[in-house]
């Protein structure tokens, strides 16, 4: 049996601003991978986020797999349907496997409506193996937990109770092996994706230019239940983590065999036990590696000895999800942090000069200017080296999602179409939401410069190009000369002082 593991293409994915992309490749489907070849299956691991449509199809009529697994997410879902399309025209016999976030929270919709033969529901390594198991005639099908599929045209879902998830992940193999660092040549260096974390390792060009980097993952699962996110549906109510020991393992296999220099902690709450963060920095140090690392966690979840011991195994920056700074919206969302414990953690990152930085959300229920003013008046005083904004968008799986069905703001069927996921406009018109978060990315007058600045320069040089391209062709470029207007109107009306634009 020939079973094939595939990420879906980013290419013609429909999105909402820019796809975003880190250095490294997620490392999701090599776990599940390195557990199947582990127990002897005849896997391939293939990433196709960077590949062509033809290239793809190429690679299914040579591989021509008995089983396959897709990774399906929300926010490349129709890439995974449009994958799944391909499949059953090269082979209409293959087996093929969904899993991922969008997989779980909507399985019922996607084996009604999909050619899918079965869903792997959450944390997939023990559930794939015995639906391999069953698929191969070993086990009954009703024995495997943690999947759905289809019996006479009926869902059926097949409850785990979450026994299925491994609470010693101690026990899992490292997941990226010799024959997957290939897929690390195709991602961006450290250089272009993070130029301000690492401008002080300009000396070291391995490392800036073209040092590998990579994800651990030091946990499972979250305790805590933000409206917004759909973490804990999908790994469970448990929340477990590996010893600092392997953890550093890990990082110390890929740096000595690899030649890996930036590890990036992917936890979605690195130090939800500080202590235990403290002891993967003691280890890292005790064997004198020479790497880089970054991380996210909780404001609430920061200590001085942590921030001491980060910034000396290497940490070069560190995200901290704040969302907003308004009480009133954190706790309608759920976060359950207080603004002064945001302070406090950048007052400590401030004093041992650790660059960190808040993730912001605008948008959440319950924004209004108020609260607006409210962030930015944090921002004021956090004063961090840079801010992440992003305009809340609506997810399968999270309690955000269930209001906006009770609002009846969407519905189940939005997922069938090629749109990307939503942002929530209930209570703010999206163009509010923008405004919001110009202010907030201009929380300064130094940010504010630097911004107009930029577009202004933008601007010339659009203009510059039309101006010149306009007199070897005319005819051609009469279609840029009404774009440029209508960005120059719309920038005029904000900012009328500008008139060398006229």
């Amino acid at each position: 049996m020939k079973i094939l593991l595939l990420n879906p293409p980013a290419l013609n994915r429909p999105k909402k601003g820019k796809i975003l992309i880190d250095s490294f490749p997620t490392v999701g489907l090599n776990y599940l991978y390195s557990c199947l070849k582990t127990n002897g299956y005849n896997c391939k691991l293939y990433d196709f986020f960077f590949e062509s449509w033809v290239n793809i199809e190429n690679i299914l009529i040579e591989e021509y797999a008995d089983v396959i697994g897709i990774t399906c997410l929300t926010e490349s879902r129709f890439n995974s349907f449009r994958l799944l399309s391909l499949i059953r025209k090269i082979r209409k016999k293959t087996i093929v496997i969904f899993g991922g976030h969008h997989s779980t929270h909507m399985y019922t919709q996607l084996l009604s409506k999909f050619s899918i033969d079965y869903i792997v529901l959450g944390e997939g390594e023990k559930k794939l193996l015995n639906l391999i198991r069953a698929i191969e005639g070993t086990i009954p099908i009703e024995s495997v937990r943690g999947i759905a599929y289809r019996k006479n045209g009926v869902v059926i879902k097949n409850e785990s109770g979450g026994e299925y998830n491994i609470i010693n992940l101690d026990s899992l193999t490292f997941p990226i092996s010799k024959e997957h660092i290939y897929m690390f040549e195709k991602y961006p260096p450290l250089n272009v994706i993070r130029p301000i974390e690492i401008k002080h390792l300009l000396h070291l060009p391995f490392v800036y230019e073209r040092g590998k980097s990579t994800i651990i993952i030091t946990s499972r699962g979250c305790p805590f239940n933000c409206q917004f996110c759909g973490t804990r549906s999908f790994w469970g109510n448990i929340y477990r983590f590996r010893s600092p020991e392997n953890v550093v393992d890990e990082i110390e296999y890929y740096n000595k065999k690899f030649g890996f220099m930036f590890f990036r902690l992917w936890d979605y709450t690195f130090s939800l036990i500080p202590k235990r963060g403290i002891e993967i920095c003691k280890e890292i140090l005790k064997r004198n590696l020479k790497i880089y690392l970054a991380c996210q966690t909780r404001a609430d979840k920061i200590t001085e000895d942590l921030v001491f011991w980060l910034k000396k195994a290497g940490c070069i920056f560190i995200g901290i999800g704040v969302e907003s700074g308004s009480e009133r919206v954190l706790k309608k969302i759920n976060k359950q942090i207080s603004i002064k414990s945001v302070i406090k953690a950048f007052s400590i990152f401030k004093k041992y000069n650790l660059p960190a930085y808040p993730f912001l959300m605008i948008g959440n229920p319950g924004e209004s200017d108020e609260s607006i003013h409210h962030t930015i008046n944090l921002m004021k005083i956090i004063n961090p080296y840079k801010i992440v904004t992003s305009i809340t968008m609506v997810f399968p799986g999270t309690d955000l999602y269930k209001l906006a069905k009770k609002q009846g703001f969407i519905d189940d069927n939005y997922w069938l179409s090629s749109k990307p996921q939503p942002y929530y406009t209930y209570e703010n018109s999206l163009k509010t939401l923008y405004k919001w978060e110009f202010e907030i990315q201009c929380y300064n007058k130094k940010i504010y410069q630097k911004i107009i600045l930029k577009i202004i320069s933008k601007l010339i040089s659009l203009k510059d190009y039309i101006i010149t391209s306009y007199l070897y062709n005319p005819s051609s470029n009469l279609k840029f000369i009404r774009i440029y207007d209508i960005i120059r109107n719309k920038f005029l009306k904000i900012f009328p002082t500008f008139g060398f634009f006229n």
